[in-house]
């Protein structure tokens, strides 16, 4: 199982709800521990997973970003 969570914009992934759910700052520094306790111990050890990855917010700021670069006449990616 992975615990998916954006940093940026203090966010977990939510399975159930299959979207991005705000959390707080505390709970940003629970993961972060997860995290370094996973990477300490051997990952065969266990079926959790702490992936960092970009949330929606992320990827709406990106698609404005590409937007802005075609309307200004940029050459695509």
């Amino acid at each position: 199982m992975a615990l998916c969570y954006c940093s940026l914009h203090p966010q977990l992934f939510s399975r159930r709800d299959q979207r991005w759910v705000p959390c707080s700052q505390e709970t940003m520094d629970e993961i972060r521990g997860y995290y370094a306790l996973l990477h300490a111990t051997h990952a065969e050890a266990s079926s959790l997973e702490v992936l960092e990855m970009s949330c929606a917010q992320c990827a709406t700021a990106v698609r404005q970003i590409a937007q802005g670069h075609r309307n200004q006449g940029c050459a695509s990616w």
